[in-house]
């Protein structure tokens, strides 16, 4: 058929162009491990103060069913993050984003990670208002874009944070098999 071969010369040059737009997989790993320690950690530590508590009145499988509720959630929320930061990724120009995939979606995870904490212990108190939401929000907008630029400048913390999002990624490891657990625990449950 000679409209087929027309066809796929045609396809080319849009695929090539789709990769061009999304980081390479060791990129998008780095990236996700380092998700995975912030959120897991985070996820780890509350879970673990809230345990000595929860022995008076529940039981072991109870605990086990919150921890796995947990995993699972934590696993959403990262998968979640990922898909947006390749998201965003997709759609900005390739050099935004996709060029120094990992320092700088690491450093758009960890500023975000950080405004998300601080806003949370700053409402403990009071309920946030429309303010306080457009202050924190602005503010870490703010220093992600300073810190993205700050970070293009300084070639040994783009080594750094690349070696460190490397390095996170046997939290993967531990994890993922740790949440896929805890979903069969929860289907169980439910079945």
């Amino acid at each position: 058929m000679p409209g087929s071969s027309l066809d796929s010369k045609k396809g080319i040059p849009i695929l090539t162009a789709l990769r061009k737009k999304i980081p390479p997989l060791d990129e998008i790993l780095a990236v996700y491990g380092t998700i995975v320690f912030l959120i897991y950690g985070w996820a780890s530590i509350t879970f673990s103060w809230k345990v000595p508590s929860w022995l008076y009145y529940l039981s072991l499988a109870e605990i086990t069913a919150i921890l796995s509720y947990t995993l699972a959630s934590s696993l959403l929320e990262c998968t979640i993050i990922l898909l947006l930061l390749l998201l965003l990724a997709f759609l900005l120009p390739s050099k935004w984003l996709v060029d120094k995939f990992v320092t700088r979606a690491s450093i758009i995870v960890y500023l975000l990670t950080f405004w998300v904490a601080l806003f949370n212990l700053s409402t403990l108190i009071q309920l946030p208002t429309s303010r306080d939401l457009i202050f924190f929000g602005g503010i870490a907008i703010l220093t992600i874009g300073m810190a993205i630029v700050i970070a293009d400048r300084i070639l040994p913390f783009q080594r750094l944070m690349t070696a460190l999002g490397n390095r996170l990624i046997v939290f993967l490891y531990f994890w993922l098999p740790l949440s896929a657990l805890g979903i069969l625990i929860i289907l169980v449950r439910i079945l």
